[in-house]
């Protein structure tokens, strides 16, 4: 974009995407790269910060609301550079007084000494990517370290740190509600504040994908999933966790700002390989994407060329399907106030009338103000979408 085409980007979300893992999971379909080569490490780290001044220079932002270091596994970033990513936004540009800055981190990827540098430099959320304190779970998951690390790594950080999440996967075959309450009751007994509980999914392309196709392992069934659901539900509500998203529990005010400016549409900047954006340039919503292609992202930065794969104006019947997907995963749900204005009621009238058909099945809870799922709509959020947009 050229500096005349420069449109107010209001508050911003920054996502940073790391793309080195020391062992790539086969459940994994993020863009990520199995190497452990410091050389490698420190030539994608300058290039990060690169990437993010240029791909800031197009934009008019008036603050930054938070930052969220993804990937990959960035607790393998060496701390100085995320110091230096840090110090160049909140040199630059102003930030939120209560900024939100998240890392991901694998347990077998750091000790308390970098946990501790990590979080002297700014960062003040950590998700650590546990999956299961259980072994055998943690073995059929492809994970790089045993329960005893994993229970060692939750400890390091719920002394170093107020505001993390545990985040787990759960609903495979060897797993038991058991197994998964044991989880949940170790998360809640550390004084976890936010529990994020994603069910197993096979992506094509994943060696897990080829297993499922090979008859090598198998889905649970509709009415497994149901009850992995509702126990996860359930027992947390007894401890005080508010379900805000569908995966999504956290105790009162430790929601995740970041992942809410996903869900709510507002506007986001991702940098680094794969990384996707959705920003406003001349009044007109745009989805980008980054190279996926890691040596095409290079390349980009070395040569001074943009590092964007694509850039898609997303029209409005579009816009309104992705507030949709989105926000349909939040509690809350979507305020009808907003949609109407913002798009017209031709586009919006038939997705209103599809959506009073399916509150008669007991799928959405519809009042004046609010469009939300039922628990019932929640556990068939893909399929009420497609029926509303196709």
């Amino acid at each position: 974009m050229e500096s005349e085409s420069k449109t107010q980007n209001g508050d911003l979300s920054i996502y940073i995407h790391w793309p080195f893992c020391k062992s790539k999971c086969p459940y994994c379909d993020f863009m990520s790269i199995s190497k452990n080569s410091s050389e490698e490490f420190d030539e994608v780290e300058i290039l990060l910060l690169k990437d993010l001044e240029t791909s800031l220079q197009e934009l008019d932002v008036s603050s930054i609301r938070t930052i969220f270091f993804g990937g990959g596994t960035p607790s393998l970033m060496n701390a100085k550079t995320i110091s230096k990513i840090l110090n160049f936004i909140t040199k630059n540009y102003k930030t939120n007084s209560n900024i939100e800055i998240s890392l991901e981190a694998n347990p077998a990827t750091f000790s308390k000494e970098k946990l501790k540098e990590i979080k002297e430099v700014g960062v003040n959320r950590l998700s650590l990517g546990i999956q299961s304190f259980q072994d055998k779970d943690l073995k059929f998951l492809g994970r790089i370290y045993n329960s005893e690390q994993a229970l060692k790594a939750a400890e390091m950080v719920t002394n170093i740190f107020s505001n993390y999440s545990f985040d787990f996967i759960y609903g495979y075959q060897s797993q038991s509600i058991d197994d998964l309450k044991n989880n949940l009751l170790m998360a809640v007994n550390f004084g976890c504040p936010h529990i994020s509980c994603y069910q197993l999914t096979f992506e094509e392309g994943t060696p897990f994908f080829r297993l499922l196709q090979n008859g090598k392992i198998r889905q649970l069934t509709e009415a497994q999933e149901i009850e992995f659901f509702r126990y996860i539900q359930d027992f947390l509500e007894r401890f005080s966790f508010n379900r805000y998203e569908i995966s999504n529990y956290a105790l009162k005010n430790f929601e995740s700002k970041h992942n809410l400016a996903y869900w709510r549409y507002q506007n986001y900047l991702g940098v680094g390989p794969s990384a996707h954006s959705r920003l406003v340039f001349n009044n007109q919503k745009y989805e980008l994407k980054k190279f996926s292609d890691i040596d095409k992202w290079k390349s980009s930065l070395y040569r001074n060329l943009s590092t964007y794969e694509y850039r898609n104006i997303l029209m409005d019947y579009e816009q309104l399907e992705e507030i949709f997907v989105m926000g349909l995963r939040l509690s809350e749900g979507i305020s009808i106030k907003s949609l109407k204005s913002r798009f017209s009621n031709d586009i919006l009238d038939p997705i209103l009338k599809r959506i009073d058909l399916l509150s008669k099945e007991n799928l959405f809870k519809k009042s004046e103000s609010q469009i939300k799922l039922s628990e019932n709509g929640m556990l068939k959020q893909d399929s009420v979408v497609e029926f509303l947009f196709n």
